[in-house]
């Protein structure tokens, strides 16, 4: 059709009072009584030489009455063209292409007032899809969905009977995703499905979201950048495209979310305690009050947890601790109450949990009497008998073994008064700690030569050390202590809190002065991520300057523990020795504290904690000798949702399973086979990116600018997205006013005018 009537009914009810004038003049014809009289004869042959004449003014009058009320009805029942039709009134018309994008990411599953965000956009949806059928059925229609892009609902589609009643079935067997919302590749698929419609001269663009400021404002990228240039690209090449953007979200919406659930230690040991940190994210106006988290580790309930506090617009952790009794795979879940966004309150933890965290010594002044021994009171610290475990297990070997050990089956590798590190070694160290692995270097009198350490590790702020060597400071029999400080550091936490006693009670009567290093802006790293075969990587990085995180008390401040980054690991330098010769740090209990600390801050962060965010693609990585090719991978509704057969592709360090497969949240597990028999089980946590859970919502002024360059209207709510197809057409009352006023007129003036003949 290329007309259609805003209110039909009215225009028939006008069509039917047409017949008003006709009936007004039949009963309005006078009746009389033939009565002859001679003298009427003269005007009786006057009436029949007028009478042709006044029947024909008659009918003009009739006439003109009967198309002022059509003409009435006409105005208002507000008939239109539907756009384009006067192009095809011509006979050069094209049909339209209408695509609705409908959001689907988890955000829109927002409850309020009864009723989510999505399903306000499906009843938008169906409303502009029947409206569309009634007053453009010869446009074509396309429907996609922000999670599923390569995969529209509908495509290209003519609105008969038969494919509407289809349409509106999809729309609402449509559920809300667990995704977040990329914008710029919607609508980059928005213009791609018009340029495949080749016939389309014209396209009205129906965008249902809750148009989250963290979605449309925070990243449309600079100031001139706009988010519709792929939809302005399409309409240059003298083609015409008008945005709607219906708004079906809410408000005031309020919510809070899981947006962290991690180990706080590199390295989860069984038997031991080890905290998980829970971080929960407020993203309403107001402060959160004792918000708990239920835990579970596997199908075992684990106790509560509560945080006090959430700010509003941030966020708040605490630390539960959890012990794993069995080395392997394992898994955490936290939960919190349901709100109104029920998708966020649940995140899962995959970790590997190791039978202890590998440390090596490498002692640089070895003495059959433990005492005069540089590592023996360092190596009971960290792994001391007794029932209760501590979680590490120590190594120790001798200077002249250091080239020739496999660093990489280390977490820590910690130097002990070393008399030299030769080239050979010193790459290896490089290698190993910029693949993630840890290094503390503890000095000594066995180091005679700064200049050779320097030459070697600290290569003029390239290298391993965080600071250069200068010379040693004698501070007498009474020596100094660890100067005044918060001591927030991990490491030197033992010492904070004031008149902590452990502070007076540690002694240095020797150590090295330290120049630290300052940030390196070209600096470059050798980095490997074959473990098995290491080969190195000329990888550029910034590194920052190096941290001085405690110092001593004397006259310069001089700095006692100096750390700094070194590739993907860390590099931690102490100024005096592990041993009793120049401090008397090992004495006192703080010394086992800290320590076990350093263990725990400098370990490699563990390879195999696993964790994607949905619809990223999970990657697995084994060695092609210890694995069979085949695996199995059960998903997070596993059993009631099938396990899939999976094989493993082939990589230059062994081979890779792939599962790209990640619609839901939660824990995916692959089941592999080792060439020996043994069945092996990795877990990987899929989870929400909480970047979606702040449903702050962008204005339409804000809308307006993201979308410069195209035209763009906004409106509120299901009933207005109806009328937002109602926009593109064109309203023919004003015509159709003027042409009753002109027929009344005339009317009037041929009444007047025949009344005088």
């Amino acid at each position: 059709m290329l007309a259609a009537f805003t209110t039909p009914a009215l225009f028939w009810a006008g069509a039917a009072a047409v017949a008003a004038p006709i009936l007004i003049h039949l009963l309005a014809r006078r009746r009389f009584r033939r009565i002859r009289w001679a003298a009427m004869r003269f005007i009786v042959d006057a009436e029949k030489r007028n009478k042709r004449r006044v029947r024909i003014e008659e009918m003009i009058l009739l006439a003109l009455r009967c198309l002022a009320v059509l003409l009435i009805g006409l105005l208002v029942a507000r008939p239109f063209l539907a756009p384009g039709a006067e192009d095809s009134l011509l006979g050069a018309g094209q049909p339209g292409e209408r695509v609705i994008l409908v959001d689907d990411s988890y955000s829109m599953g927002y409850l309020s007032d009864g009723q989510t965000a999505f399903a306000r956009a499906k009843a938008a949806a169906s409303n502009i899809v029947q409206r569309l059928r009634e007053q453009a059925p010869r446009d074509t229609v396309t429907i996609l969905r922000t999670s599923r892009l390569d995969s529209p609902v509908t495509a290209h589609a003519e609105l008969d009977e038969q494919t509407i009643e289809e349409t509106l079935a999809r729309i609402e067997a449509l559920e809300p995703s667990e995704r977040g919302l990329s914008v710029d590749a919607s609508l980059s698929a928005v213009a791609e499905q018009l340029d495949r419609a080749a016939d389309a001269s014209s396209a009205v663009v129906y965008i249902l979201s809750d148009f989250q400021r963290i979605d449309w404002v925070d990243r449309a990228g600079g100031e001139n950048a706009s988010l519709a240039e792929p939809l302005a690209n399409w309409a240059r090449n003298d083609k015409q495209v008008r945005v709607v953007l219906v708004d079906v979200g809410d408000d005031a919406a309020v919510n809070l979310a899981i947006s962290g659930l991690r180990p706080v230690h590199p390295q989860v040991v069984a038997g031991t305690e080890g905290p998980m940190e829970i971080s929960v994210g407020n993203f309403g106006p107001d402060t959160a009050e004792a918000v708990d988290v239920q835990l579970a580790a596997g199908s075992a309930a684990l106790a509560s947890t509560r945080v006090d506090k959430v700010p509003p617009r941030g966020g708040a952790a605490a630390a539960v601790p959890i012990t794993f009794p069995h080395p392997g795979d394992a898994t955490v879940r936290a939960e919190i109450a349901a709100d109104n966004l029920t998708a966020d309150n649940v995140r899962y933890a995959a970790v590997e949990v190791k039978e202890a965290v590998r440390v090596l010594l490498v002692n640089g002044e070895p003495s059959d009497d433990p005492y005069n021994d540089e590592v023996h009171l360092l190596e009971t610290a960290l792994q001391p008998g007794g029932e209760v475990p501590s979680g590490n297990k120590v190594d120790t070997i001798l200077e002249i073994d250091l080239e020739s050990t496999r660093l990489d089956q280390y977490d820590l590798v910690v130097l002990c008064n070393l008399y030299r590190v030769s080239e050979a070694a010193a790459d290896a160290l490089r290698k190993y700690v910029a693949n993630g692995g840890g290094l503390a270097i503890f000095l000594g009198d066995q180091v005679v030569d700064p200049l050779a350490y320097n030459a070697v590790l600290y290569r003029d702020g390239q290298g391993l050390l965080p600071a250069s060597l200068e010379t040693i400071v004698n501070a007498g029999p009474q020596g100094v202590s660890l100067a005044a400080s918060d001591f927030l550091h991990p490491v030197v936490r033992v010492f904070s809190g004031p008149q902590n006693p452990f502070v007076q009670r540690v002694r240095f009567s020797s150590y090295f002065a330290l120049d630290p290093a300052e940030a390196d802006e070209k600096g470059t790293s050798l980095i490997s991520d074959d473990r098995e075969s290491p080969k190195s990587v000329m990888s550029p990085f910034r590194r920052p300057a190096a941290n001085v995180i405690a110092r001593f008390a004397d006259d310069r401040g001089s700095p006692a523990i100096v750390e700094r980054p070194y590739g993907r690991g860390r590099v931690m330098l102490f100024a005096s020795s592990c041993d009793l010769e120049w401090n008397n740090w090992a004495k006192d209990p703080s010394y086992v504290v800290a320590m076990l600390e350093i263990v725990q801050y400098l370990s490699r962060t563990a390879g195999d904690i696993r964790a994607a965010f949905v619809g990223d693609p999970l990657k697995l990585d084994v060695d092609a000798a210890d694995y069979e090719l085949d695996a199995t991978l059960r998903p997070p509704g596993f059993p009631a949702q099938q396990e899939a057969k999976i094989s493993a592709t082939a990589t230059e360090g062994g081979m890779q399973f792939v599962w790209p497969h990640t619609d839901r949240a939660g824990v995916y597990t692959f089941v592999l086979h080792k060439r020996n028999g043994e069945e092996v089980t990795r877990h990987f946590a899929v989870n929400l990116d909480t970047t979606e859970s702040d449903l702050s919502p962008a204005g339409p002024e804000e809308l307006h600018r993201a979308l410069a360059g195209v035209p763009v209207e906004y409106v509120r709510g299901v009933s207005d997205a109806a009328d937002s197809t109602d926009q593109g057409r064109q309203e023919m009352w004003p015509l159709f006013l003027a042409l009753a006023m002109g027929v009344l007129m005339l009317e009037q003036f041929l009444a007047w005018r025949f009344g005088r003949a």
